[in-house]
């Protein structure tokens, strides 16, 4: 028996990708970065490969090179592993709520941010993964990334890692994260183009000179014309030689930490003067970046189809959103992130978020196929029935039936069946799953943790700025 499934065809040839690599390895030695900390500057200067005109950094080709087939060598293997569907939030970034309850648009308290965790960890068995997508306002500026990601780890089990802008806060989040067990990671985002410079970078270096060996993951956001090329091609080519030139002079600062790179672009909107989230153009970049990622080794199995400008979980959301995941599950995109999100990242929706899990178990059916038995073409089964005859009682039918795809909240009743029923909408229908979660929710950490949580927040708060 075969299992028959369907896949995007077309995209770039290797000889195409090869050409992309080349121009970027050659804006690393001839163009080469912009390094605004000096003592990254001091640290790199000497080494091998490496030459330092003022604050450019120009890296030989060899070197370049050296580290991504490392990277490939580490980490291709496992980013190219099947897996399946799952549904990540974006942790600590949600400046604003829309209330499934009341369709209310507000700031983000720290209540909203304790609920919003206890339904994402409702989710965990549908394959929902997160802490806190919000970001209380209720609190100190200098508080919210820290008790964001304390909410999380007190109110889901699946808590991820939350952005991280000061290094007072990556101390504290640094300590809260030995107190679960687990290995910090910090996220590193440089500046296109050519630039190895910001928030996150500093912190990463005095991590490195703290010697704490962490996991940093190296990546950029360029926006299409704006701060990267007008041509994709080309824009991709200046992507890649900004993150390869961080992750290059940090590998050759810090060769024991785990250090990886990821390479995206961005659509820009030069009417609106905005980022365009979930235009086809922005599938379009995905498309692309998939094939770069899984060439150099990084992670192609995460895609951000859930990206939007729409501010409700309106018709805008919602077509984004299932025309983008059907692309990328189609191009091997497995794990979804930003489930939710709306407003460019700054809006939380739990009404959304239960959309997008249709959307992922509609895709995720997609994809799956069907199987394809020679024995199982039909003629017997069909002259068996006859010509009077009816297929729904039939044994083949009796134990196949729940092959077929059913949605939760998507149900496949007529308008005859609506009115005659009790004529719930969808929305009502989320609305009754999140209170089900919310009155169901049965996850509890462990007392010594929380008393670890406590402390270390307790003592950040009093910490000088």
């Amino acid at each position: 028996m075969d299992r028959i499934t369907y896949e995007i065809q077309g995209g770039l040839s290797i000889e195409q990708l090869d050409e992309i690599h080349i121009a970027a390895i050659r804006v690393l030695s001839e163009v080469g970065v912009h390094v605004g900390l000096p003592e990254l500057l001091e640290r790199v200067s000497g080494q091998e490969g490496i030459k330092i005109n003022d604050s450019r950094v120009l890296i030989d080709p060899i070197v370049a090179n050296r580290f991504i087939d490392e990277h490939r060598e580490a980490y291709g293997a496992r980013n190219s592993q099947p897996q399946d569907f799952s549904i990540d939030i974006l942790n600590g970034y949600g400046f604003q709520i829309f209330d499934i309850f009341t369709d209310e648009l507000r700031p983000m308290s720290t209540e909203d941010c304790i609920q919003t965790a206890k339904i994402v960890d409702g989710l965990h068995d549908r394959h929902v993964r997160g802490g806190t997508p919000g970001l209380p306002q209720d609190v100190p500026l200098e508080w919210r990334e820290v008790l964001a990601f304390k909410i999380g780890c007190e109110y889901s089990r699946t808590a991820g890692e939350v952005g991280i802008t000061s290094l007072r806060a990556a101390d504290a989040i640094y300590a809260m994260t030995e107190a679960m067990g687990r290995r910090f990671s910090l996220p590193v985002f440089v500046l296109d183009p050519l630039r190895i410079e910001g928030d996150s970078v500093e912190i990463a270096l005095e991590f490195v000179r703290r010697g704490r060996h962490i996991r940093l993951g190296f990546s950029s956001m360029p926006l299409l014309g704006l701060t990267t090329p007008i041509y994709l091609a080309a824009a991709f080519a200046e992507n890649i030689a900004t993150v390869l030139g961080a992750y290059t002079l940090f590998k050759l600062i810090a060769p024991e930490n785990e250090i990886m790179y990821r390479f995206d672009v961005y659509p820009f909107d030069m009417k609106f003067g905005t980022i365009a989230y979930g235009t086809p153009d922005h599938i379009l970049m995905y498309l692309l970046g998939a094939q770069v990622n899984r060439y150099y080794g990084a992670d192609a199995l995460t895609c951000k189809p859930f990206h939007t400008n729409a501010v409700f979980p309106d018709a805008h959301a919602i077509a984004q959103r299932a025309a983008f995941a059907t692309a990328a599950a189609l191009a091997g995109g497995r794990r979804f992130t930003f489930g939710g999100m709306l407003g460019i990242d700054k809006i939380f929706s739990v009404e959304q978020l239960l959309y997008d899990i249709e959307i992922m178990n509609h895709v995720k059916h997609l994809v799956r196929g069907f199987d394809f038995d020679l024995s199982r073409c039909g003629f017997d089964i069909i002259s068996g029935v006859g010509v009077n005859g009816q297929f729904a009682t039939h044994p083949t039918t009796l134990e196949n039936r729940d092959q077929a795809y059913y949605s939760d909240l998507f149900h496949n009743i007529s308008p005859e069946q609506w009115s005659a029923g009790n004529k719930k909408t969808v929305k009502d229908k989320a609305r009754e799953v999140a209170h089900d979660l919310l009155a169901n929710y049965d996850f509890s950490l462990d007392q010594d943790i929380r008393h670890d949580l406590d402390r270390i927040f307790q003592a950040f708060k009093k910490s000088p700025l």
